[in-house]
């Protein structure tokens, strides 16, 4: 991005501070307006759920999130609108101009790079509210300077312990952070009883609140559907019969806690207490149905089909291929994978592989980890496997087999391996994807 180095020189908040102060951004507006969503997986479903839940409300809302698939403008959107080239060009230039006069040896990382671009664009704009993905962990990232008083937390798993700390609990620490003192910190319900009590003392500690996101509420059973997810939402207080459907066009149990968590949120920015307001809150519910995110097991191709799911962890692997698996049977099922090498390449090959039966393994052209790494597990549990060169090759023999053999194809393994595959069954050159 604009030549920048995808971290910079080591943790920016000073770097950040200064452009706030530089640019007059209105701080205390800055802080009323935002909500930060932390944790390992399910950041992106979240914001896109805090973002519908409040639009339901009546309200413009603005959203920042990371990676993007194929524009970098999908990370600043006003409801379902990108940020308009020409304002992104415009802000761009205000930013870089500012990072190449920082001095050598502190330079700006391309996060924080977009960061300063949505600052502005949002200043300019003035949304009724902000929803903030954080890049890495909350107590470092450029997402704590907003000094949101509402933050999210989604799920915690072992990641960039060099940065966030060597266990879930610290790790979770560094991400409360994210929220300002005195603030409240919402829990997911993918966070574990043990975690969130030591999760809320640590909270405790600089006066923030911590608030599980079905406290006093209830999740009946769901089920997944190729369309998405199906369960009931409501209030431990009421009976059963009271209890609201819910349909989303995510699927998954992970997707649900997503949409909860989401919902919860709102509610907090906004002071809302839903249970003496049923109307309003039938209506966030509602609006929980109509969020999309791309990328998230979602189909992209009919006919035959293509799925494709970004996950990146081997927890989200499991919750995504248990998920599919739901609506799409094991035998007719072609798993495209690839893995980017900086990740757990083989926690995530383990998950992928145990479930399914069929494979095509390739490489991406970005970052993406030697096939030999990998192999040696999918061929342990099965007899289907096939290594194509590149993400070109693979889309190809996946589409041949798909439309002779009549199955289903599912991209699998990251961002990364998730996009090329799509550029490549349409007919695209995956090579010329631009990522960050």
């Amino acid at each position: 991005m604009f030549g920048l180095p995808k971290f910079g020189d080591g943790i920016g908040l000073h770097r950040v501070e200064r452009f706030l102060q530089a640019h007059r951004i209105d701080r205390p507006a800055l802080a009323r307006r935002s909500i930060a969503v932390t944790g390992t997986n399910g950041k992106g479903s979240t914001a896109r759920f805090i973002t519908s839940a409040i639009e339901a409300a009546g309200m413009r809302v603005g959203c920042f999130t990371s990676p993007h698939l194929f524009d970098v403008r999908e990370r600043f959107m006003i409801g379902d609108d990108m940020i308009p080239q020409a304002d992104f060009d415009r802000h761009a230039q205000t930013v870089l101009a500012f990072a190449n006069a920082l001095p050598a040896g502190d330079r700006m990382g391309s996060f924080e790079f977009l960061f300063l671009v949505a600052i502005l664009w949002f200043q300019e704009t003035k949304p009724d509210a902000i929803v903030w993905e954080a890049g890495i962990g909350g107590r470092y990232d450029p997402v704590r300077c907003v000094c949101a008083s509402i933050s999210a937390l989604t799920s915690i798993e072992l990641e960039h312990t060099e940065l966030l700390g060597a266990t879930e609990e610290l790790i979770a620490y560094d991400k409360t952070d994210a929220v300002a003192p005195g603030g409240i910190v919402i829990l997911s319900p993918s966070i574990n009883e043990g975690l969130a009590i030591r999760v809320a003392a640590y909270a405790s500690l600089s006066g923030k609140a911590t608030l599980p996101a079905l406290a006093s509420r209830r999740v009946g059973p769901v089920v997944n559907t190729p369309k998405g997810a199906r369960f009931t939402y409501g209030f431990t207080a009421a009976p059963p019969e009271a209890d609201f459907p819910v349909r989303l066009r995510l699927a998954g149990q992970h997707q649900v806690d997503n949409a909860v968590t989401g919902l919860r949120a709102a509610e907090a920015w906004l002071g809302l207490r839903p249970e003496d307001n049923a109307e309003r809150h039938f209506a966030m519910l509602t609006a929980l149905g109509r969020t999309r995110w791309p990328g998230r097991l979602e189909k992209v191709a009919m006919a035959p089909d293509l799925w494709i799911d970004v996950g990146h962890t081997p927890k989200a692997l499991e919750a995504v291929t248990r998920t599919f698996l739901e609506f799409s049977p094991r035998e007719k099922t072609l798993v495209v994978f690839g893995v980017s090498g900086s990740k757990e390449v083989a926690g995530i090959a383990e998950a992928v592989a145990a479930r399914f039966d069929h494979f095509i393994l390739t490489r991406a052209h970005k970052a993406g980890a030697d096939v030999a790494l990998f192999e040696g597990i999918f061929r342990k549990h099965a007899s289907d496997v096939v290594v194509a060169a590149d993400t070109t090759e693979a889309a190809r023999i996946a589409k041949e087999r798909a439309q002779h053999e009549g199955l289903s194809v599912v991209a699998l393994g990251g961002l990364f391996l998730s996009a090329e595959i799509q550029r490549a069954w349409n007919g695209g050159d995956p090579k010329q994807l631009e990522f960050l």
